[in-house]
């Protein structure tokens, strides 16, 4: 009877078990086997070194009896009689450790010659003792020589075959030790080899045999993901993999029913949706992840000058090829620029026609954050940029118009109040330096509405480089410093370190930094402070202008950036045209920083302004 497992879990659970099997086994043996190897080395170590110290405890009791022997030949020393008996007693102790510690071939029988020859040499010292009564000392000697001597020799000759059994013993202990342990070395390998080739091959076995339903089911998977909605996973075992194949069957079946419904819907809601794309006047792509075209409306047909349905699904720089857009385009789909919404503007000929574009890039993102459309909108801003040069002409045509007369006049009441054309008086000479004044403010005006005119042309183009900050505000306190001293201001940089350079046209944000200065000058009383410093802020770099002087209210923190805006709350006087801090906004936003103003009133005001930093 076929043992039948159905579930994934009992399966994984057999496989466990009959390794853990494999390991109890080989540990089983390793134990039995280094058991039997230290009972063997221990029988090496422990009998047969007792039988060896007991013949060399012997053979140095029968040479101590043999001195002693010769000494009471020699001497008639009654001690020595007491130290051969004393010793004779401490020989059958170790006779007695022998004879209950005999474990080799042959040993017995030695053991029971040694007892029997040393007592024979005992009975031969006793008879050396009657005889050497009635004989003289070389007659004792003789009888010790031919008598005595040769059964202590013979003794000690049986003790050395003793030592020699047991010494041969430990010997063939020691190989057979070093023999059982590599044979148990051996079985050891050879198990753990065995087991680990059948656990190597049930692993393979099992591995792919649990692991095909889950590969089928995963391509399966991926068909349905790639479209095919009805594809169906084959079932091949009852366990749990079974089980969830047979369930997402049945989900694909509800998906597919469920497609089939709403596909007729969706297709209707998609052409509505096309409709209200190509009726949009102004030119629209949707392009997809890869940048390819999905959608072009009819006027980006004409601007183009393409057809949607010859471009569909091919590159963008393959069919439109506007490198300036698709580089655009990147930027944004990559969060190179801050806004998902950004805008740029962008100008192209078309039949020998320039037209401007307010170039809108908006990314569409699923709910992991993977880019699912890319839909890039042109909006036709082509009449407002004309009606903006028409306005910009006009105000450069009246600025020049203005500034011949406005020469004249200066030229003219200098020439008078110089008194080069004849003598005027005290009131005369006031009125004369009024109008000087206000003409050399209305100057100032058209100086003013020209750079601005210069600023906003399309002429007007930015030489953006790396310069030192440093050298830049060094130059504008050099410039102002005379100026300062003349009227009582201190007028100084406070900047302590070597900062990195700022990306910017040097022209420009020196006009920037010099008006702010010129306006501190203006509303700043004598004895009053001018500081110019400039520090790292995140990635920006961060230029102020401080002033104790007079200050702006707080409702007008914003508005002085505006044209034309002048301050008359306060009794604060304000001596400009109203128009150089909107020309400076211009500036440093051109450079993508932002200027705002500081201020209290009485106290005086700071204008900061930020800076690209070189990277």
């Amino acid at each position: 009877m076929v043992l039948s497992i159905k579930t994934l879990k009992n399966k994984i659970a057999t496989i466990n078990v009959f390794l853990v099997l494999v390991i109890v086994m080989i540990g089983l043996i390793s134990s039995f086997n280094v058991y039997r190897l230290s009972k063997e080395i221990d029988g090496l170590i422990t009998n047969n070194y007792k039988s060896i110290d007991a013949s060399n405890k012997m053979i140095e009791i029968i040479e101590t009896q043999d001195k002693a022997i010769l000494q009471y030949i020699a001497f008639q020393n009654k001690s020595s009689i007491d130290t051969i008996y004393n010793s004779n007693d401490e020989l059958y102790k170790w006779l007695n450790v022998e004879r209950n510690n005999i474990t080799e071939v042959g040993e017995e029988n030695v053991t029971n010659k040694i007892g029997d020859d040393y007592l024979l040499f005992i009975k031969s010292f006793s008879k050396l003792q009657e005889y050497q009564e009635v004989h003289s000392s070389n007659e004792n000697i003789r009888f010790y020589n031919s008598r005595v001597s040769p059964l202590a020799v013979k003794t000690k000759d049986d003790l050395v075959v003793l030592s020699n059994i047991n010494e041969k013993a430990m010997f063939n202990g020691r190989n057979n030790a070093k023999s059982n342990a590599l044979n148990a070395l051996y079985l050891i390998l050879s198990i753990s080899t065995i087991a680990a080739i059948m656990g190597l091959i049930i692993s393979l076995i099992y591995t792919n045999r649990f692991l095909k339903p889950i590969l089928l089911l995963m391509e399966t998977i991926k068909s349905v993901k790639e479209g095919e909605v009805n594809k169906q996973a084959p079932i091949i075992n009852d366990d749990e993999i079974g089980m969830l194949a047979q369930e997402f069957n049945n989900m694909t079946c509800r998906l597919y029913e469920f497609e089939q419904s709403t596909t007729g819907k969706l297709l209707s809601e998609r052409n509505k949706s096309i409709a209200i794309v190509k009726s949009i006047l102004d030119p629209l792509i949707v392009l997809d992840a890869s940048y390819k075209i999905q959608l072009l409306n009819d006027s980006g047909e004409s601007i183009f000058g393409v057809l949607e349905q010859n471009i569909i699904n091919s590159h963008f720089l393959e069919t439109i090829g506007n490198m300036e857009i698709y580089d655009y385009i990147f930027c944004v789909v990559n969060n190179k620029n801050d806004n998902d919404n950004a805008e740029k503007v962008i100008s192209f000929k078309v039949n020998d026609k320039t037209y401007f574009f307010n170039l809108i890039v908006t990314v569409v993102n699923n709910k992991d954050n993977e880019t699912n459309a890319i839909v890039v909108l042109l909006k036709n801003i082509t009449e407002y940029r004309q009606l903006e040069k028409v306005r910009t002409d006009f105000i450069a045509t009246i600025s020049h118009e203005f500034k011949t007369p406005l020469t004249s006049i200066t030229m003219g009441v200098g020439l008078i109040l110089e008194k080069n054309v004849g003598t005027i008086n005290e009131k005369q000479e006031e009125l004369l330096v009024t109008i000087k004044e206000e003409t050399e403010k209305l100057t100032d005006l058209v100086s003013d509405l020209l750079r601005l005119s210069k600023i906003q042309s399309d002429k007007a183009a930015y030489n953006i480089k790396p310069h030192s900050i440093n050298k830049i505000i060094g130059e504008c306190v050099e410039n102002y410093l005379i100026q300062a001293k003349s009227n009582g201001i201190v007028l100084e940089s406070s900047i302590r370190e070597e900062l990195p350079n700022v990306i910017v046209d040097k022209e420009k944000i020196t006009w920037v930094l010099n008006n702010l200065v010129s306006n501190a000058l203006k509303y700043t009383n004598s004895g009053g402070k001018i500081v110019i410093d400039a520090f790292i802020f995140g990635d920006k770099m961060k230029v102020f202008v401080k002033d104790n002087g007079t200050g702006i209210p707080r409702e007008y923190h914003e508005r002085i950036f505006e044209r034309f805006v002048k301050i008359n709350a306060y009794d604060i006087e304000f001596l400009s045209s109203g128009i150089g801090l909107s020309i400076a906004k211009g500036i440093v936003e051109a450079h993508g920083g932002i200027i705002y103003c500081e201020s209290e009133v009485n106290k005086g005001s700071t204008f900061i302004f930020t800076l690209p930093v070189e990277k």
